[in-house]
């Protein structure tokens, strides 16, 4: 092969490979060989996780730790259990807790009987929401089966939000348990403050099964108050510039049983793993 033969053979392999090259530059993307890379977290609707300030497992066997630091009616108790009518609260040993052997366990008897028109159970915190202004609360709940609040007017409140104030102790917020067309349960907030009701149609209430409850609660006395429920991380209400305390009051959180009327009556839910978080949703 002469010289002239090995030069022409090498610029037309040159040409060749130069073509390749421009043809892969327009099949593909210029990025399409860049390493991938995670989404931010912590979006308005999904907060990072913040630090817990307190938890409840009841695995101590009762309900002391919804009183700590002090002993249940201790001068400086941080929470603690209230019974009106025909209610109690107590800690069961059960194959389905959430974790653990122990759950709390909520019965009411919903019986009207004229001098106690309502009735509930009542396992309050008080210490972390007169500190801290915003917090993230959590808490695991179990139905064991469908109940219908059917009072004049309805209403079942399974968690709810107080300010108290000289001798005034009243709630602001409750979350609510109404029924659907078709019987199921689902949550609804009651802006008592407002006398209004917020309404959800993306998730239903669960029978039989544990699910997760988490707020985002914004203690305010004016209305820039802020509040947000998850129901097993799914966002279900998100309600802002609303008045969430007295301008002179605090803030206490409660996870209840408390109704006038239920069918069937009476009617026993139970309470697992609950938390108080500050800066993000409880882990």
């Amino acid at each position: 092969m002469s010289r002239t033969t090995v030069i022409l053979l090498f610029l037309a392999l040159l040409l060749l490979a130069v073509g390749l090259h421009n043809q892969i530059g327009r099949a593909f993307p210029a990025g399409i060989f860049r390493a991938k890379t995670s989404q931010p977290s912590g979006t308005a609707s999904s907060p990072p996780l913040g630090r817990v300030l307190w938890s409840a497992d009841m695995e101590t066997g009762d309900l002391s730790q919804w009183s700590v630091p002090d002993a249940p009616g201790g001068r400086n108790q941080g929470g603690g259990v209230f019974n009106s009518g025909f209610a109690t609260a107590s800690v069961d040993t059960v194959s389905f807790a959430h974790s653990g052997l122990h759950a709390a366990k909520l019965f009411v008897n919903a019986l009207d009987t004229g001098d106690l028109p309502t009735s509930g159970t009542r396992l309050f915190r008080w210490l972390e929401p007169e500190r801290y202004s915003e917090l993230y609360y959590r808490v695991w709940f179990y139905f064991p089966q469908r109940y219908t609040p059917n009072g004049n007017p309805p209403w079942w409140n399974i968690s709810q939000w107080k300010s108290k104030r000289a001798s005034t102790n009243d709630p602001f917020l409750a979350l609510n348990v109404g029924n659907r067309p078709d019987g199921a349960m689902y949550f609804y907030l009651y802006d008592k403050n407002a006398s209004h009701s917020h309404g959800q149609s993306i998730k239903n209430i669960p029978e039989g099964q544990w699910f997760e409850v988490e707020a985002y609660y914004q203690c305010s006395g004016e209305k820039n108050g802020h509040v947000t429920f998850w129901q097993d991380g799914v966002q279900i209400l998100d309600v802002s510039n609303m008045q969430t305390r007295y301008p002179d009051g605090n803030c206490a959180w409660s996870v209840n049983n408390y109704s006038t009327s239920l069918n069937p009556n009476p009617a026993t839910i139970y309470v697992d793993d609950a938390a108080i978080c500050l800066g993000g949703r409880c882990p």
